[in-house]
């Protein structure tokens, strides 16, 4: 199995980005995820040393790092082009953060309708204006947008995985997919079904779980997700992509990572 583990510094919300970053390191995980949201990482805030505490956190440790922008109240598919301004600013802002440490892979979000009576194909433009503007910067940077599915219910535009392919087709060639398992199952899709279509540009995973109504980000096992199949499915098509955990606002977040690791070896006959 070539799957590559990793978790999201959200595992550790309520610290600061080095000590979350740290923390997870220090459990043995290679492949960390800085959300820029967590304190002390937000595009344009970021101080010489914490550019230097997370550079020698990753050569100490043997890191790679992925990089999330910022996404309350950012929208990439918004109807208002001023919001959209402030995504844009917001994605080249992290761009400039990845640049800076190295990293190779940003997450970038599809977005959702800004009104359930938006017409999908005005939002699936707006998305498309958006990540076009920001995919030309990305790839003179070197940087891999990694697509992730962010809409489901009343405000979501994109009525078939293959559509999130078709936003990604507008995209930089480079451009990959990020399967949101949780997200898949609120949308109403089965993730492994998702994982079928998107597998030739699947390079990451999202990791967590809920009870098919909102984005709980629970640890693995504590929903309805069948992450047997999932798994099962990656395994047997050889899939080489990041597995990353995205658990969030737990008790115990060591416990909890620790359970979610051992439900994905279970799953996968402990190799």
């Amino acid at each position: 199995m070539k799957m590559k583990i990793g978790v999201s510094t959200l595992l550790y919300e309520d610290k600061d980005i080095v000590t979350s970053a740290t923390k997870i390191a220090k459990s043995g995980v290679k492949r960390i995820e800085l959300f820029c949201e967590l304190a002390g990482f937000y595009p344009g805030e970021v101080t010489d040393e914490t550019f230097d505490a997370l550079a020698s956190l990753a050569k100490d440790y043997g890191l790679t790092y992925s990089i999330h922008p910022p996404c309350t109240d950012l929208n990439p598919a918004s109807s208002d082009p001023s919001e959209r301004a402030r995504v844009i600013e917001a994605y080249l802002g992290t761009v400039e953060l990845a640049t800076r440490l190295g990293i190779r892979d940003m997450v970038v979000h599809s977005g959702f309708k800004s009104d359930p009576d938006v017409p999908n194909a005005d939002a699936f433009d707006f998305a498309g204006q958006t990540l076009q503007t920001v995919g030309k910067t990305t790839e003179q940077a070197g940087i891999v947008m990694l697509l992730e599915n962010t809409c489901w219910g009343a405000t979501d535009f994109l009525d078939t995985p293959q559509d999130l392919v078709a936003l990604a087709d507008l995209c930089p060639p480079t451009t990959k997919l990020l399967l949101d398992v949780g997200h898949a199952v609120i949308w109403g899709m089965n993730p492994t079904e998702c994982a079928r279509i998107w597998l030739p540009r699947l390079a990451q995973i999202h990791a967590h779980d809920n009870h098919g109504e909102h984005d709980e980000h629970l640890e693995l096992g504590k929903g309805i997700i069948d992450w047997r199949e999932l798994l099962c499915f990656l395994k047997a098509e050889h899939w080489d992509g990041i597995f990353m955990m995205e658990v969030v606002g737990q008790e115990d977040p060591e416990a909890a990572l620790a359970r979610s690791l051992d439900l994905v070896k279970t799953c996968l006959g402990n190799l």
